[in-house]
């Protein structure tokens, strides 16, 4: 990918691309977007839904409450403590072009508050909420990389129908 476009991309989602000024015993971004302009567009969308995510709630006990601040509400006559769980930051490890198709490799980066409930062990239900969140990003890079398929990698252009893939 050109350099202004590609940095177009770094300045427009630091969060995910700020591996890009690491070396390479740290990671593969550091060699940049590695395919054709005709993509910019794709991995801008696939970018935007992955910055927009959603939230969800756990309900978490009086101690883990003060230790992150959170404030409790009442219930039914019962005190409650609701942590909002955020989709945790994508970091790509490496974009590049194989055998003709996108691949956008990935990681979770958490956050202080989500490696402090993990190590706790209290929330079982944390694991499920993260895989649920890994599931969505899956399914976005996917389809990111079905529509690559169809699109040719210099100019852009759609070249046949998806469902002839």
């Amino acid at each position: 990918m050109k350099a202004e476009l590609e940095k177009q991309l770094f300045d427009k989602y630091p969060e995910i691309f700020g591996d890009h000024t690491k070396s390479p015993q740290e990671t593969c971004m550091c060699w940049g977007l590695e395919v054709g302009d005709g993509w910019y567009d794709i991995i801008d969308l696939l970018c935007q839904a992955i910055t927009y995510t959603y939230t969800t709630s756990l309900k978490i006990d009086e101690v883990d409450a003060k230790h992150l601040g959170v404030v409790p509400y009442k219930f039914k006559d019962e005190v409650c403590y609701t942590y909002s769980v955020n989709c945790p930051q994508v970091v790509a490890q490496q974009v590049k072009e194989k055998f003709r198709e996108l691949r956008f490799y990935w990681e979770f980066e958490y956050n202080n508050d989500i490696k402090y409930l993990l190590e706790t062990k209290k929330y079982p239900v944390l694991d499920f909420i993260l895989d649920d969140f890994r599931n969505y990003i899956d399914g976005v890079v996917h389809f990111a990389e079905v529509l690559a398929k169809s699109t040719c990698e210099e100019t852009g252009q759609l070249q046949r129908k998806i469902k002839e893939l």
